[in-house]
């Protein structure tokens, strides 16, 4: 079955609700052609996103979210070459990723220490940044559809696993951990045109 963005976000069944927010982002994403489709963290394609959304909510012990300290390098091991965080720098919407994994960076660059606007253009920024203002402002874990748009990359989509961890008193961070696949693999099921 092939779907729109905009029915992307309307799939999500029962128990789970989609959150409001998803629905708000994807009819952005939309209006906006952004290339993003967030859903809630279910129903994953990779196995490995599955795991680490299992992991993310036994870490969480009935919290809203897992501390950032709840996930160590030991614990995260088997997803780290996979992983981003990310995390608010002030109050404007502006982001500093802190780790990029290996797999990541082959596929865009290493992005570790600098602010998302020095490694995404600036017509894609603002969909990124809606994805992280979204988990946080949310507090839930998304699972996340990316078509990507970088002419070097343009044959992949993405899909990951992107959440909210509390670090410190009142700062959130967020985990992004991705796995890109050729476009055919998932978007036999899943289009955004």
């Amino acid at each position: 079955m092939i779907l729109s963005s905009s029915a992307i976000g309307k799939t999500a069944s029962a128990p789970h609700p989609a959150h409001p927010a998803l629905a708000a982002f994807n009819a952005r994403a939309e209006r906006q052609g952004w290339p993003f489709a967030c859903l809630p963290a279910k129903d994953f394609e990779t196995p490995e996103l599955a795991a680490v959304c299992t992991l993310w909510h036994e870490k969480a012990q009935g919290r809203l979210m897992p501390r950032r300290a709840d996930l160590t390098a030991r614990v995260m091991k088997r997803w780290m070459t996979h992983m981003s965080l990310i995390e608010p720098v002030g109050e404007d919407g502006c982001y500093r990723v802190r780790l990029h994994g290996s797999a990541l960076a082959r596929y865009s660059g290493d992005a570790t220490g600098k602010l998302l606007e020095e490694v995404i253009a600036p017509e894609r920024l603002a969909g990124y940044a809606a994805i992280y203002d979204v988990a946080r402002a949310a507090r839930l874990p998304l699972r996340v559809i990316s078509r990507y748009q970088a002419p070097e990359i343009a044959y992949l989509t993405g899909e990951s696993f992107v959440a909210p961890l509390a670090h410190g008193d009142d700062n959130i961070m967020i985990l992004s951990i991705t796995y890109p696949k050729p476009r055919a693999e998932i978007l036999g099921r899943t289009s955004f045109d």
